[in-house]
C-alpha cells in the first residue's frame, strides 16, 4: 500500500492532472493539421499511469482484481478514461473494449461509495456509444442500469459519493460532501437525458417526455444547466404536451422556456468573449427567441382547431343530446327530484385536489410565471371573441419569428411561419357567423400565399410550391362557397357584379388546381400512368374539386354550360377510372369515389337537359 501511495504523491497525483489539462483544456487549442495532438499525449501519461500501478501488485488487466479496493477503482478509473480517450479520437473499438472493461470491474463495487459515480459514468458512455450506432435497443438497456445503480445505491447507501477522480486527487483537496453530492446528481440527470433520447429514437414519446421533464426539472433545481439550451429544450417539450392535448402543462413548459429565456438575455451583456464568439451568441439568442416564439405559436394554432373540433362535435351531437333531455324532463315530473344521483361534495374536492397535485409536482419550481401564463389561456373557446385572444396572441409569436426566419436566408423556415398564419386565419375563420367577414378573413390567406409563391422558384422549391398551389386552391374554393351561401340567404337573385366575383374564385381556384397538377408532369410534360403514393390522393381530389368547380360556374350561355358540364364529367370519370385501375387507390379514395360514380352516372342525363333547353 505504502508503494503505490507514496508514487501518487510523489508523480502519480501530478501526472494525472496533466493528462486531465492536456485532455479536457489544451485540447481544445490543437491545430487543424493534428487536431488529436493533445489527447494522444494524455492517452501516453495515462497508459504510462495504469502501467505503473499494475506493477505494484504485478497483475494484470485479464488477471483477478486486487484486495485493494482504492486501487481497483482507480485502474478502472484509468480504463474509463483511457475509453473515452479512444472513443474521442474517433477509435470508438477500442475505446469500447476499455469502457466494457472498466464496467466489468466496477460490478462487484458499484454500490460502494468510491465506484458508484464512476460506474453510473461508464454505463452513461456505454448508452451514448451504442445511441450512436443506432443499436437503441442496446442503449436503453445500458442506461437502465446506469438508473438502477443510482437508485439502488441512494436507497441502500445514500452517503454522497466520492467523484470519478477522486482518488487521483490529494486527500486535502478532495471534495466536500455537498459538492460529491452534486456531481452524483449531475450524472443521474444526464442518464435521464439520454434515456429521454434513447426513448424518443424507440418511438415511446410519452417515456420519452418523461424523462425529459425530469431532466429539466432537475437542472433547474440543482442550477446545472445552460439557459438558452435549457429554454430551448423546454419549450420543444411543450409540444408533446400539446399533442396530449394537455395545454396546461404546454403553456407551463413555454412560459418557463420565455422566463429562462429572459435570464440569458440579462447574462449575455455580461460574458466577456471575442467578437466572434459574441457574434454567434448573440445569433443563438435570437435564433433561440424566434423558435420559442413558433412553439407558442404551434400551442395558439393547435388549441384553435381543438376548439373548432369540440365546437363541431357539439353541434353534430346537439340533436341528440336535445332528445336525450326531453325524455330526461319528461322522467323527471313523474321521479321526485332527490332520486337524481350527485356526487358528493367531498369526493368532488378529493378528485380536484389530487389533479391539483399532480400538476404541482409536474411544475418547475422557484419560477414566477404568473403574468406570462395569463397571456393565452389553456381551455378550450366557444366564441369569436376567445377564439380572436388566442389568435392575436399568436400574431404577436409570428412577428417575433420574423425578426429572425426572414425570406432570404430562411426559406423553409418563413414558409411555415407564414403557413401557420395562415391556419390561424382559417381557423379563426370557422369561429365567424358573419359570412362576409369570413370570406375577408380567407382572403387575407390568399394574399399572404400567393406573395410567397411568386418569390419561388418551383425548380429549387418543388414540394413547397405543390402546398402552396393546393392550399390557394382549397381557400379560394372555400371562399366561393361562402359567396353562393352569401347569395343564397339574402333571398335575391345575385347580381352581375356577384356572379362576376364567383365566377373569379372559381377560375382562380381551377387554375391553382391545375398549377398543382402539372407539377407532377415529367420531362415530357405528360401526366404519368401511375401517380407517386405521396401525390396520389391530393392529385385525385384535385381532379375531384376541378369537376365540383366547373359544375358551379355561373353562366346563361346554354353552350357554355353545357362545354363546363362535360368538363365536369371528364374530370369524375377521371377519378372513377383511375380508383377501378389501381386498387390502392380506391382504398384511399372511398368516399369520393362513390359521389364521382355517381356524378359519371347522373351527368349525362343533366347535359342532355340543357342541351333541349
Amino acid at each position: 500500500m505504502a508503494a503505490y501511495s507514496d508514487f501518487l504523491t510523489d508523480e502519480g497525483f501530478s501526472k494525472f492532472e496533466e493528462a486531465r489539462r492536456l485532455s479536457e483544456e489544451d485540447s481544445k487549442n490543437d491545430p487543424e493539421t493534428n487536431p488529436f495532438k493533445s489527447k494522444y499525449a494524455a492517452r501516453e501519461i495515462l497508459q504510462d499511469l495504469r502501467a505503473k500501478l499494475e506493477k505494484y501488485y504485478g497483475i494484470q488487466t485479464d488477471q483477478q482484481a486486487p484486495q485493494d479496493t482504492d486501487l481497483h477503482v482507480m485502474l478502472a478509473c484509468l480504463r474509463y478514461l483511457l475509453g473515452l480517450n479512444f472513443v474521442d479520437t474517433e477509435e470508438t473499438s477500442s475505446g469500447e473494449d476499455y469502457l466494457m472493461a472498466c464496467r466489468k470491474m466496477l460490478e462487484p463495487h458499484c454500490l460502494d461509495s468510491r465506484a458508484v459515480s464512476l460506474a453510473v459514468a461508464t454505463l452513461n458512455q456505454l448508452g451514448i456509444l451504442w445511441s450512436g450506432r443506432r443499436e437503441s435497443e442496446k442503449a436503453l438497456e445500458l442506461l437502465l442500469e446506469a438508473e438502477s445503480v443510482y437508485k439502488k445505491y441512494k436507497h441502500e447507501v445514500g452517503v454522497a459519493p466520492f467523484g470519478m477522480n477522486e482518488l487521483f486527487v490529494a486527500e486535502e483537496n478532495r471534495l466536500s460532501d455537498h459538492q460529491r453530492q452534486q456531481k452524483f446528481e449531475k450524472a443521474y440527470t444526464h442518464t435521464l437525458y439520454y434515456l429521454a433520447q434513447v426513448y424518443g429514437n424507440l418511438g415511446e414519446s410519452k417515456k420519452s417526455a418523461s424523462h425529459c421533464h425530469e431532466t429539466l426539472k432537475r437542472q433547474l433545481e440543482t442550477d446545472q444547466y445552460e439557459p438558452m439550451d435549457w429554454a430551448l429544450n423546454c419549450a420543444t417539450l411543450s409540444q408533446y404536451y400539446i399533442t396530449q392535448d394537455d395545454y396546461t402543462q404546454a403553456r407551463h413548459c413555454l412560459a418557463s422556456a420565455t422566463r429562462i429565456y429572459a435570464e440569458a438575455l440579462e447574462k449575455l451583456p455580461a460574458v466577456e468573449t471575442e467578437e466572434d464568439q459574441y457574434n454567434d451568441d448573440i445569433d443563438k439568442l435570437k435564433r433561440h427567441k424566434a423558435d420559442i416564439a413558433r412553439c407558442w405559436l404551434k400551442y395558439c394554432l393547435a388549441l384553435l382547431n381543438l376548439s373548432k373540433d369540440s365546437l363541431e362535435n357539439q353541434r353534430t351531437d346537439s340533436s341528440q343530446d336535445t332528445e336525450n333531455q326531453q325524455q330526461n324532463e319528461c322522467a323527471s315530473n313523474s321521479e321526485s327530484q332527490p332520486s337524481i344521483k350527485q356526487e358528493s361534495p367531498e369526493r368532488e374536492n378529493c378528485e380536484t385536489d389530487d389533479e391539483n397535485l399532480k400538476k404541482l409536482a409536474s411544475q418547475f419550481e422557484g419560477l414566477e410565471l404568473t403574468s406570462l401564463e395569463n397571456k393565452v389561456t389553456d381551455k378550450c373557446v366557444v366564441t369569436f371573441d376567445e377564439a380572436r385572444e388566442i389568435f392575436l396572441a399568436g400574431q404577436k409569436w409570428i412577428l417575433e419569428a420574423k425578426e429572425y426566419y426572414v425570406l432570404d436566408g430562411h426559406v423553409s423556415d418563413y414558409i411555415e411561419i407564414v403557413r401557420d398564419h395562415s391556419a390561424l386565419f382559417r381557423v379563426l375563420a370557422s369561429f365567424e357567423v358573419d359570412l362576409e367577414r369570413r370570406c375577408k378573413m380567407h382572403k387575407r390567406r390568399v394574399d399572404m400565399l400567393q406573395d410567397i409563391l411568386k418569390e419561388l422558384n418551383p425548380q429549387h422549391f418543388l414540394m413547397v410550391c405543390r402546398q402552396l398551389m393546393y392550399e390557394l386552391a382549397e381557400t379560394t374554393s372555400e371562399m366561393m362557397d361562402l359567396k353562393l351561401a352569401i347569395a343564397e340567404i339574402s333571398g335575391v337573385a345575385p347580381t352581375t357584379h356577384v356572379c362576376n366575383k364567383i365566377n373569379l374564385l372559381i377560375n382562380q381556384s381551377l387554375d391553382y388546381f391545375q398549377q398543382f397538377l402539372d407539377s407532377l408532369r415529367d420531362a415530357e410534360q405528360k401526366m404519368p400512368s401511375t401517380l407517386e403514393e405521396e401525390v396520389m390522393r391530393p392529385a385525385l381530389v384535385a381532379y375531384f374539386c376541378k369537376a365540383r368547380l366547373h359544375s358551379k360556374i355561373i353562366t346563361p350561355n346554354p353552350e357554355q354550360r353545357i362545354e363546363n358540364l362535360s368538363t365536369s364529367l371528364r374530370n369524375y370519370k377521371f377519378v372513377v377510372d383511375y380508383c377501378k385501375s389501381h386498387p390502392d387507390a380506391m382504398e384511399k379514395m372511398q368516399a369520393e369515389y362513390e359521389l364521382c360514380e355517381e356524378m359519371v352516372a347522373l351527368l349525362p342525363a343533366r347535359i342532355a337537359q340543357v342541351e333541349r333547353e
